[in-house]
C-alpha cells in the first residue's frame, strides 16, 4: 500500500468528512446530555454509551465509502485492473479506520472542557475503555464498507443508520430488563456504567476487557475480509472470525452486566497529606484533598479536646462501593461521601465537619438500618432507624457544643420532625449529666460504632430506652 495512495484517500474520500461529522455530533451529545463529568472514568463510560449514536454513523459512513465505485459508475472498469481486490481496498479501509479512530479520540478530547476536574487521577481503566471504543468504531466502518459493497445502493447508508440505531440502542432496552441485563449485552459496542454508580473507583474487569477486545476485533476482521473478498468462498471464510469469537465470548461473559464492573483498587487507594495530622482521601478524588483538610483537622481537634483516646487522622472515602461492614480503626475518623455528590461543590466546610463528627467520627453501621427498638417485634421494621440517626447527630452537636437544632414543622399545624425532637431531647438529657459522665457516654457510643455492636445507640447516651 503506497503512502501517497493513503494520503489521497485521507484527503479526497469521505473519510475526513465522516470523521468531522462523527466527532462534532459526539462532542455535542457529550456536552448536551450530561452535567459536567466528575471523573475521567465517567467521561470514558458515557462516551462508550454515546456509541448508540456514533456507531451507526460510522457504519453508514463506511457503507457510503463502499458504494463509491457504483456511484462513480467505474465499477466494471476497476474490476478489470490486474491488481488483486485486497490491495485496492486496503488504502480505503485504512483511511476509514484512521478517520473513525480520530473521530473517537477527538470526541474524548473535546469533552475534556466538560470535565469538572481535568487534573484529577486518570485511571488505566479509562484508557482501556477509549481503546475498546475506538476499536468498535473501526469495526463499524469496515463492516459498513463490506455491506456497502454487497448492497451497492444509495439507500444502503441511511438504512444502516436506522438498523444500527435500533440494534444498538433500542433492542437491548426492549428485549432485556434494564435493571438486570445479561452478560451477552456486553457484545454490543455501547457500554453503560455500573448502575449503582461509583464510576471513579470502578473499572471493567480484565476478563470482560479481553472478551470485548476479542469480539470487536473479530467483527473488524470479518468486515475487512468481506470488503476485500472477491469470491463467494472468500466471503464465507471472512465470517469465521466473528463466529469463532462469538463462540468463545458468549459462554465466557459474566451472567449479568453488573458483574463486569469491579473495584479499581488503585483508584480507591488512599492519598494522604504529608504533614500531621494526616488527612487521606481516595486517589480518584485526590483533587479535593486540600479542600477537606481544613474541616478534617477541625474535627480531630474537637475530638481530642472532648474525648479520651481520640483519633489522629481522617479518611474520606467514596460511598460508591458501599460502606465497609468491618471494624473501623480506632485511630481514625472515617467518613463516606455519596457518589453522586462532588465534595468541593456540594459540601461546605461546615457540612463536612458535621459529617466527620457524626457518631463521634465513625461511619454508619449497616446493621443499624431499619432497626427501631421502640417498635421492634422480632423483625426489623421497614422504616428508617430514626433513633440511630438521632444519636449520631446528637453526638456531633455535643462535640461542637452547639445549641439544640431547630425543630422543623410539617405545616401550620403539622407534627414536628421526630428526628430533630429526639436530637434535642437527647442533648438535654446528656448535658444534664456531669461532664465526665457525658464524655463517658459519648465514648461508649463511639466504641460501639467502631465495631458496629448491636444495641440501641440512643440508650447509650440517655441511659434508658424510652425516648
Amino acid at each position: 500500500m503506497g503512502a501517497h495512495i493513503l494520503r489521497t484517500e485521507l484527503r479526497r474520500s469521505v473519510a475526513p468528512w465522516a470523521a468531522t461529522l462523527i466527532a462534532a455530533i459526539g462532542v455535542f451529545v457529550l456536552f448536551a446530555s450530561n452535567p459536567p463529568y466528575r471523573s475521567w472514568m465517567e467521561l470514558a463510560i458515557v462516551q462508550r454509551d454515546v456509541m448508540q449514536l456514533t456507531w451507526p454513523l460510522a457504519l453508514a459512513a463506511g457503507a457510503w465509502q463502499g458504494i463509491r465505485e457504483r456511484r462513480a459508475k467505474v465499477e466494471e472498469l476497476i474490476e478489470t485492473t490486474p491488481r488483486p481486490r485486497w490491495r485496492r481496498v486496503l488504502p480505503i479501509a485504512t483511511a476509514m479506520s484512521i478517520a473513525t479512530t480520530t473521530a473517537y479520540l477527538a470526541m474524548f478530547a473535546g469533552a475534556i472542557a466538560h470535565l469538572r476536574h481535568p487534573g484529577a487521577y486518570f485511571p488505566a481503566g479509562a484508557v482501556v475503555l477509549v481503546v475498546l471504543g475506538a476499536l468498535g468504531m473501526v469495526a463499524a466502518a469496515w463492516l459498513g464498507q463490506a455491506l456497502g459493497t454487497l448492497l451497492p445502493s444509495p439507500v444502503t447508508p441511511p438504512i444502516l443508520v436506522v438498523i444500527g440505531f435500533v440494534a444498538v440502542s433500542l433492542l437491548p432496552s426492549v428485549v432485556f430488563n434494564d435493571a438486570d441485563r445479561p452478560g451477552t449485552v456486553l457484545l454490543f459496542p455501547s457500554l453503560r456504567g455500573p448502575r449503582e454508580g461509583g464510576f471513579a473507583v470502578q473499572m471493567l474487569s480484565g476478563r470482560v476487557t479481553v472478551l470485548q477486545a476479542l469480539w470487536l476485533g473479530a467483527v473488524a476482521v470479518t468486515g475487512l475480509g468481506l470488503f476485500a473478498a472477491a469470491r463467494r468462498g472468500a466471503r464465507v471464510a471472512a465470517l469465521l472470525p466473528a463466529a469463532l469469537a462469538a463462540a468463545i465470548a458468549v459462554p465466557a461473559l459474566p451472567h449479568h452486566v453488573a458483574d463486569a464492573w469491579v473495584e479499581d483498587h488503585r483508584a480507591s487507594g488512599l492519598v494522604c497529606t504529608r504533614d500531621d495530622p494526616q488527612v487521606c482521601i481516595t486517589r480518584a478524588h485526590s483533587y479535593a484533598l486540600e479542600y477537606v483538610s481544613g474541616p478534617a483537622r477541625d474535627a480531630l481537634s474537637l475530638l481530642a479536646t472532648r474525648l479520651p483516646e481520640a483519633p489522629t487522622r481522617v479518611v474520606v472515602r467514596d460511598a460508591g462501593n458501599g460502606i465497609s461492614p468491618g471494624p473501623q480503626p480506632a485511630d481514625e475518623i472515617l467518613v463516606y461521601v455519596p457518589i453522586f455528590d462532588d465534595v468541593m461543590t456540594d459540601y461546605s466546610p461546615g457540612n463536612l465537619l458535621d459529617m466527620m463528627l457524626a457518631g463521634a467520627g465513625t461511619r454508619p453501621c449497616g446493621n443499624q438500618d431499619g432497626f427501631d427498638p421502640a417498635k421492634f417485634t422480632g423483625e426489623p421494621p421497614p422504616q428508617p432507624n430514626i433513633r440511630y440517626e438521632a444519636a449520631r447527630q446528637a453526638v456531633a452537636v455535643w462535640l461542637v457544643d452547639k445549641s439544640p437544632v431547630p425543630v422543623t414543622k410539617g405545616g401550620s399545624d403539622g407534627p414536628t420532625d421526630p428526628r430533630e425532637r429526639l436530637v434535642n431531647d437527647t442533648l438535654t438529657s446528656l448535658r444534664a449529666l456531669p461532664v465526665d459522665e457525658q464524655r463517658a457516654r459519648v465514648a461508649a457510643l463511639r466504641a460501639a460504632e467502631l465495631t458496629c455492636a448491636a444495641g440501641d445507640r440512643l440508650d447509650l447516651l440517655t441511659g434508658d430506652g424510652t425516648q
